[in-house]
């Protein structure tokens, strides 16, 4: 049977290479749209874990630090920080907000940070220095087309980019970062809201532990010692976060995922059912030879897999590519073809439809006379 389909494979390697090349495609896309939908989640993970923190602390009853409203007590911080084990609370605050330019409304989600919780990465310029000193992701500098010491105008408040920040983003938002010294000024000079009472001054406290301590017993001991808090693991919360992401955006991926793998059923469907078709004549001088039907049939599912083996590393190939050029053009999304789950996942669903495609043709073989073979 192998020397057989290796033969047929020499005979017409340009049919076999774009079969392969077709089957690469369906993979690709697969690829990209699982990676999609990982770096969704990891985006969101990113988003807590790189506050760099032992703890968070959050208003009681909110369990996300993405997407979600969180408002602590000023005097939150001290409350936290007179806790044994803890070594500091730095306060970190969200604002979702909206930035404009020509036209052109984009989402930004602002932090405030005095020393951490700020932005990890730069792709150029520095942290915050000076007064009104801001640092954007760089999606929305690509976006807008703004450099370090460009004006960034928010709600009618002027700042000035000082740093553009690498992988700074979540949901589909780029994140900016302030400092607290520009907080209030924010408040009261921009119109982002008309009663400052409504806007939180605290969103959240970022607990760095003294060496040694145990991070359970501090996080109780918080828990007991601030009524009005809850208490998360960086890890824990970055969880919830990603789990977040998969209530929104799981169905709808999943559904695109699902056409994904029904397309490459049907790919290879066809490409078989052609393949076959055209060399009906061949499996009828092989019917007359005595050739069994089944195992003319092994050997066209035979084939489909090997055709599938061969496209599943050009696929996944194809796939990094395309997604390091999104990547580049639209720096906003992340997108992770690579990881292993995605690549097994779909590695098993293309040997799978290869097997399931190379089925639908097996009828015509059946159907095959050997006697209308050797008529003129």
């Amino acid at each position: 049977m192998f020397r057989l389909i290796y033969r047929q494979l020499l005979y017409e390697p340009m049919r076999m290479g774009l079969t392969v090349i077709a089957i690469a495609a369906v993979v690709a896309v697969i690829l990209i749209l699982e990676g999609f939908n990982e770096g969704i989640i990891e985006q969101l993970r990113y988003a807590v874990t790189d506050r760099d923190a032992d703890l968070i602390v959050t208003q009681a009853g909110v369990s996300n630090m993405i997407a979600t409203r969180s408002s602590l007590r000023q005097f939150s911080r001290r409350d936290v920080e007179a806790i044994e084990g803890v070594a500091v609370a730095h306060p970190l605050t969200g604002i979702p907000v909206i930035y404009e330019q020509g036209g052109l409304r984009t989402p930004i989600f602002l932090w405030i940070f005095d020393e951490r919780g700020g932005p990890r990465e730069f792709v150029a310029g520095n942290n915050i220095q000076n007064p009104r000193d801001i640092v954007i992701d760089h999606s929305l500098a690509k976006k807008y087309a703004l450099q370090v010491g460009d004006p960034l105008v928010v709600s009618d408040f002027e700042f000035r980019v000082s740093g553009i920040a690498n992988a700074a983003a979540a949901f589909f938002t780029s994140f900016a970062f302030a400092s607290y010294d520009d907080l209030i000024d924010f408040y009261f000079e921009s119109d982002i809201a008309g009663d400052i009472s409504t806007l939180p001054l605290v969103s959240f406290l970022l607990v760095k532990l003294e060496p040694g301590v145990d991070r359970s017993v501090v996080a109780e001991g918080i828990e007991a010692g601030v009524n009005d808090a809850d208490v998360f693991f960086p890890e824990v919360l970055a969880e919830q976060d990603a789990e977040l992401g998969r209530t929104f955006f799981g169905p709808i991926m999943q559904l695109l995922i699902s056409v994904g793998y029904l397309i490459g059923v049907l790919v290879t469907a066809i490409i078989m059912f052609a393949a076959v078709n055209v060399r009906r004549h061949e499996f009828g001088v092989l019917k007359a030879l005595g050739f069994s039907h089944l195992f003319l049939s092994a050997s066209v599912v035979v084939e489909a897999l090997v055709y599938a083996l061969a496209a599943i590393p050009i696929g996944i190939a194809l796939a990094s590519l395309v997604s390091q050029l999104i990547e580049v053009l639209m720096p906003l999304y992340l997108i992770l073809p690579t990881e292993a789950g995605p690549v097994l996942r779909t590695a098993t669903a293309c040997i799978v439809f290869a097997v399931v495609g190379a089925l639908v043709p097996i009828r015509l073989i059946r159907r095959v006379d050997p006697s209308v073979v050797f008529r003129s």
